[in-house]
């Protein structure tokens, strides 16, 4: 098998692990987002009336 093939080969494994590598969510990860959101905003100077 020429080296070619064999590069080819090794770049479609790595391409497969990736996508099977996906990380899970947390249950409260849109309540960690908007946290973090609204931390950065008020970071910039920006307080929100809530």
């Amino acid at each position: 098998m020429s080296e070619e093939k064999r590069e080819l080969i090794n770049q479609e494994d790595v391409k497969e692990e990736a996508k099977n590598e996906t990380p899970e969510l947390s249950p409260t990860w849109a309540q960690d987002a908007l946290a973090d959101l609204d931390d950065w905003i008020e970071e910039q100077g920006i307080y929100i009336r809530q």
